[in-house]
């Protein structure tokens, strides 16, 4: 399986840590690109899907300077209502992440996780995507909703 991942974070380690870990699963390719704050991940998703590389997973962090993970999320999905967004915090269980699943996060990853879970978690994702849009009568990608909190 190949996928496009747009981790939207402020945190530099987990731009270095992530793309190590998912190196790490030989059959799946990834193709990760990164994000500092709210405001550039939106704008990095929609310069992807113009040039017709729609990110498959969009790992959102919730606290961030410039645009938080609420506003990104609802940016993103005013532009694009398909988009897979997951949560990626150390906040679950908050109003702030209650506000990110209202605005249409589909669920939240922790990162209190280790990064061999972070991973798995992840794949099952996009795995279970896979297998909803192979055997949807139109093709079409449905949603289903993973993670922990």
């Amino acid at each position: 399986m190949k996928c496009t991942i747009l981790l939207v974070d402020d945190e530099e380690s987990i731009h270095e840590l992530l793309p190590l870990f998912l190196v790490r699963k030989k059959k799946h390719t990834f193709t990760v690109h990164s994000a500092i704050n709210g405001e550039v991940g939106v704008e990095m998703y929609v310069k992807l899907r113009s040039e017709g590389q729609r990110p498959d997973f969009v790992l959102m962090d919730l606290r961030m300077p410039v645009m938080d993970g609420i506003e990104a999320t609802k940016k993103i999905l005013e532009s694009d209502p398909e988009a897979n967004i997951y949560l990626f915090t150390a906040y679950a269980g908050t109003e702030e992440e209650s506000d990110a699943l209202k605005a249409g996060a589909k669920g939240t990853i922790s990162k209190a996780a280790d990064w061999h879970g972070t991973v798995e978690n992840i794949i099952n994702i996009l795995e279970s995507r896979e297998s909803v849009k192979d055997e949807s009568p139109d093709n079409e990608t449905s949603a289903k909703s993973f993670g922990t909190s």
